[in-house]
């Protein structure tokens, strides 16, 4: 079943904020909610957004692998749930307005695995990736890989097969001849049986063979990387998963904290900031008078160790005020490091309120989702003096047309001769 099939749960705006305060206790003792990525079929492309609470734990995240009818795991050689589950500590991308895009290295740079009775909330940022660790399915792996050699053997060409004649095509055949004989359709049989009983030559068989051997290479290729990848195969247990729901009701989605939204890639977060800027700069040339493309051409920055969802989680950083992280980046912008807090992600959230305090129905469904997908798109001074005091320490690659004209030394009245190639003529009113 196709990820369009899961009914996307429309949850009430009050929430939807980065950080949220939620029912109380008997003991009085008040439960927030926040927001994490758990990453599905070991993609970078399906990273979804789930609402947790903090009494979560990493247990409670196998109903979602129980409970959603789509197949979650990387191929059907891998078991259908997850043994545990790990953290990506990779420092992420730092978006132009301060939200964090998950990189290439989200799923190679990560935590060991979790205790199962582990409270998420005390391992993990807001918005940080779940990596589910996957178990390699051995038996679903040696039964196809022997099923398929035994397919390839009885196909051999006649002349060197210990065992001729013995074709799977051919014998399936000669099954549909003896059926369209009984039914009555004697023609057919013997056009069916007359196409197997003619001679081939031998370069023909080996022509034939090398085929099949091809074809079975992108059969298995189609299985092993997850191109095909069905919750069931044939309705047997091999290589799925025997207590898989086929339906799903929204009571159940909102108790998984299931939002139905994938987290942007780098790329689509750079294309949807282009395209939703210049639409709101009325076009390009209005865009272009504004400076926004010099915005888009250093859009964000890439993080590295220490920094974004590689901080460690430790009081020193979770207290961290927004106030002190904001005097360093002013203060020594070559130096700073960008190390979260939690009142970072309280200021997203702050901003993301205000840009939504008018918003209703429709267009603050659309607004969440945004946020959600791509972060925010907009943001206040503290957080943008940050982010431009970290893109400062970046060395970017100047685009050719805006390199200084280069010119080769002058002999006598020799007129200057610029470098090939780093010319662009620029017309100035």
């Amino acid at each position: 079943m196709s990820d369009a099939k899961v009914e996307e749960v429309k949850q009430k705006p009050e929430q939807q904020t980065v950080f949220e305060k939620g029912e109380e206790e008997e003991e009085g003792e008040e439960i927030a909610y926040t927001d994490i990525y758990v990453r599905f079929n070991d993609d970078q492309e399906k990273d979804y957004c789930f609402q947790i609470n903090t009494k979560t734990r990493f247990r409670d995240l196998d109903r979602i692998f129980e409970t959603l009818p789509l197949s979650l795991r990387p191929s059907i050689f891998y078991h259908a749930r997850p043994i545990g589950y790990r953290k990506s500590t990779s420092p992420g991308y730092l978006t132009e307005d301060g939200n964090f895009i998950f990189d290439n290295d989200a799923g190679k740079i990560k935590s060991s695995i979790f205790p199962p009775d582990e409270l998420i909330n005390n391992h993990v940022w807001p918005g940080q990736l779940i990596l589910p660790e996957w178990e390699f399915n051995y038996f679903a792996f040696y039964s196809l890989v022997l099923a398929l050699l035994a397919w390839l053997y009885t196909d051999l060409p006649d002349f060197i097969s210990p065992t001729p004649g013995i074709c799977l095509t051919n014998q399936i055949t000669r099954v549909l001849s003896s059926i369209a004989v009984k039914y009555g359709y004697n023609g057919l049989a013997a056009k069916l049986m007359e196409d197997i009983e003619d001679d081939v030559s031998i370069p023909l068989q080996c022509i034939f063979f090398a085929f099949h051997v091809i074809k079975l290479f992108f059969l298995f290729g189609f299985l092993y990387t997850g191109v095909f990848n069905p919750i069931k195969l044939l309705r047997f247990n091999l290589f799925g998963n025997s207590n898989v729901k086929l339906n799903v009701t929204k009571e159940e989605l909102v108790e998984l904290g299931w939002t139905g939204t994938k987290k942007a890639t780098i790329d689509d977060y750079k294309d949807y900031y282009r395209e939703l800027k210049i639409e709101e700069h009325g076009g390009m040339i209005p865009a272009h008078q504004a400076g926004l493309f010099q915005v888009i051409k250093h859009l964000g920055v890439q993080l590295k160790e220490g920094e974004g969802y590689n901080t460690p989680l430790v009081k020193e950083n979770m207290d961290r005020p927004l106030k002190e992280i904001v005097r360093e980046a002013q203060e020594d912008a070559s130096n700073f490091k960008f190390k979260l807090s939690y009142e970072w992600f309280v200021e997203l959230g702050y901003v993301f309120a205000a840009q939504s305090q008018d918003k209703e129905g429709k267009e603050l469904t659309d607004l969440i989702k945004q946020f959600r997908r791509y972060g925010l798109i907009a943001s206040n001074e503290k957080i943008k003096t940050v982010v431009q005091a970290r893109k400062s320490q970046e060395k970017f690659e100047v685009p050719l047309d805006e390199r200084p004209l280069k010119q080769l030394p002058v002999k006598g009245d020799q007129k200057p001769t610029p470098v090939e190639g780093a010319v662009v003529e620029t017309v100035e009113n």
